[in-house]
This record gives C-alpha cells, structure tokens and sequence, in this order.
C-alpha cells in the first residue's frame, strides 16, 4: 500500500508543480525543452531513463501482483505507459524528436493546453495517493 501512494504522491506532485512552471516560462520552456531535453542527437540519458523505467515497471507489476491493494491497477496503469514512451524515444527518437518538436511549435495555446492537462492528471494521481491509498 505504501509502494502506490508513495509513487502516486511523487507523480503528482511533480506534476501539479510542473504545469504552472511551463505556464510561467512560455516560449523558453520550449526553447529549454528542445535544446536540453531533445537535441539533435540523441542523449545517453535517455537509455538510463529507459531501463529506469522498465526497472520501475517490472517492481510495480510484482507489487502488484504479489499485495492486495484497492485500485492499485490505475497505478500500474500509469506506470506500465511510460514502456511507450520509453520505447518510441530510444528506438524511435527522430521521427518522436520531429513530432514533439512539431507541436511545441504550436505556440502559447499548446503549452497551456499541455500544462492544463498535465495539472489536471497530476491532481487526479495527487487525490489517487491521498485519498485511495
């Protein structure tokens, strides 16, 4: 039970506090995203966060399975979908670099989009660790 609010608290917290950050930046969040985050090559960090991720993936699933905990699926849910996006930026990363970038340039209604929806999910997962945990 502690495993899934412990990373329903972190998710959401990074989350919640995240969205007003890209708000507030605007335009550099996208220039910062783009020349730090995705360069033209491809960064080394990205297998680190890769096999992290699988590595979180793999312990969230024995939990899973091995403990009883009510509505511990929407966790692994969420968990599990970053094997997606693990997989497209290290086996895929130009075609995933070229359409990140494409919608970034979207301009000030996209980062508001994103941060709202990422503000909204965030909240959910924050009240998922809270509240169901």
């Amino acid at each position: 039970m502690l495993y899934f609010q412990f990373l329903s608290l972190v998710f959401g917290t990074v989350m919640v506090s995240l969205a007003p950050a890209i708000v507030i930046r605007g335009e550099r969040w996208v220039d910062l995203f783009s020349e730090l985050f995705f360069p033209e090559k491809q960064p080394v960090w990205l297998w680190v966060a890769g096999a992290a991720s699988a590595f979180l993936v793999l312990i969230t699933w024995y939990v899973e399975l091995t403990s009883s905990v009510r509505l511990s699926w929407v966790m692994t849910l969420f968990i599990t979908l970053s094997l997606v996006k693990s997989y497209f930026l290290i086996f895929r990363y130009e075609p995933s670099r070229r359409t990140i970038m494409d919608m970034m340039g979207k301009g000030r209604s996209f980062t508001i989009g994103l941060a709202g929806i990422m503000y909204l999910a965030g909240f959910c997962i924050l009240c998922l660790g809270i509240f169901a945990f």
